[in-house]
């Protein structure tokens, strides 16, 4: 049994390992006291949110550095954009909206409809629902942009999202659980490609290329169209929010809901290596585009949360790339454990932020920590300077006295 619980933590710390390392970024402020920002979407130079305040949609040209106001009517739920055009849900839930801003032309596409998403002349959506209604008119549509017409693609209430000709969603399966689905718009073919074994409805679900992205019990998985695998990719079930595009993951840690920490994380799926990119304790909403990904962060008003400004992380800009890394003195021992850290970071960081795993946190270069308990600690060090941010994982293993 012994000689078991050792292998079980090897492979642990090969996990640990090969998760630790993502090039350095560059992180902007884009806007200033923004307020009640509910979610955010980036497609190209331009980037979306909504807000709950004045129930506005909002966007800011990275290009030219200008906001502007989107008309907007009690806006909920996730915004997504495709070229000049994004999508949101108004109305109070109640109506599907488009604006092109190009034209800054504004129209709703659809009345009783709701959580739309676009690409290229389609947008996809599903119809109002409000608990205690019955299911009989429940649909996944999809709206051509070029004939304007609306086509029942499911009979389901769910939140789709569509990359190329592929839309998913996910459906219950009537085994405690949710079946992912796939409708081809050129063949129009209907079928599962993936089961979950959550017994809630995975609304949060991304699409980019033959991948796909959801959350199943506070955790983010991947699925592979073309070679039919599933990757989990968090494991701490605190996990909300996924996205996806080319070669990135993002997702909150933490519920962006509540009061309590939330961070964003980055996941690079050819290097199979996460990170967290914010040490706010305060980030959420995420969406990425290339290699930008745009959050929310309350960090301007730590104890109301109600200014969220608008943050953009630029994944490119990696001149003089700061390298999180560290050591310890040891890796294991029995409770009390003394552990001293010891930074070895290259790129020269000037902000150190320790995360012990137990709750315990420093902003020291060369921290000396004591576990007081029993149990495997993930020990986590974010460095930054004016380049950059990174952060590397570390397992420490603390037993009990035999």
């Amino acid at each position: 049994m012994e000689n078991k619980a050792r292998q079980i933590l090897v492979i642990f710390l090969i996990l640990i390992a090969s998760a630790t390392v993502v090039s350095a970024g560059t992180e902007t402020q884009l806007t200033q006291d923004e307020r009640l920002t509910l979610r955010t979407s980036i497609y190209a130079n331009h980037v979306f949110w909504t807000e709950i305040a004045g129930n506005d949609v909002h966007a800011y040209d990275l290009t030219t550095g200008k906001r502007t106001d989107i008309v907007g009517n009690s806006v909920v739920g996730k915004i997504n954009a495709y070229g000049d055009k994004v999508v949101w849900t108004g109305d109070d839930g109640d109506s599907v909206y488009m604006c092109d801003v190009s034209t800054n032309n504004e129209t709703m596409i659809a009345s009783e409809r709701r959580s739309p998403d676009i690409y290229g002349n389609y947008i996809v959506y599903t119809n109002n629902y409000y608990y205690g209604q019955d299911h009989e008119n429940d649909g996944v549509y999809l709206y051509n942009l070029n004939t304007h017409n609306e086509t029942k693609i499911a009979a389901v209430y769910s939140s789709p999202a569509i990359y190329g000709e592929k839309v998913v969603w996910s459906q219950e399966n009537g085994d405690n659980g949710y079946d992912i689905y796939l409708h081809d718009i050129s063949t129009q073919q209907t079928g599962t490609i993936t089961t979950t074994n959550s017994s809630i409805p995975e609304s949060e679900l991304d699409i980019c290329g033959n991948a796909v992205v959801w959350t199943e019990s506070g955790n983010v998985y991947i699925y592979d169209i073309a070679s039919y695998k599933t990757t989990q990719v968090t494991n701490n079930g605190d996990a909300y929010q996924p996205a996806i595009y080319g070669d990135w993951i993002v997702y909150t840690i933490g519920d962006p809901y509540s009061g309590g920490s939330k961070d964003i994380y980055i996941y690079e799926i050819s290097a199979a290596r996460t990170t967290r990119i914010t040490t706010s304790d305060l980030a959420f909403a995420p969406s990425v585009y290339g290699d930008k990904i745009v959050y929310a962060d309350c960090r301007n008003d730590p104890d109301f949360e109600e200014v969220r400004d608008i943050y953009l992380y630029d994944l490119s800009n990696t001149s003089n790339n700061i390298v999180a890394n560290f050591t310890s003195n040891v890796i294991s021992g029995t409770a009390p454990l003394n552990v001293s850290f010891s930074d070895t970071s290259e790129g020269t960081p000037n902000t150190w932020y320790w995360d012990f795993g137990d709750g315990a946190i420093s902003n020291e270069q060369y921290p000396v920590h004591t576990y007081l308990s029993a149990g495997n600690y993930t020990a986590c060090l974010t460095v930054s300077n004016a380049n950059g941010t990174d952060s590397k994982l570390a397992t420490i293993n603390v037993r009990n006295k035999c």
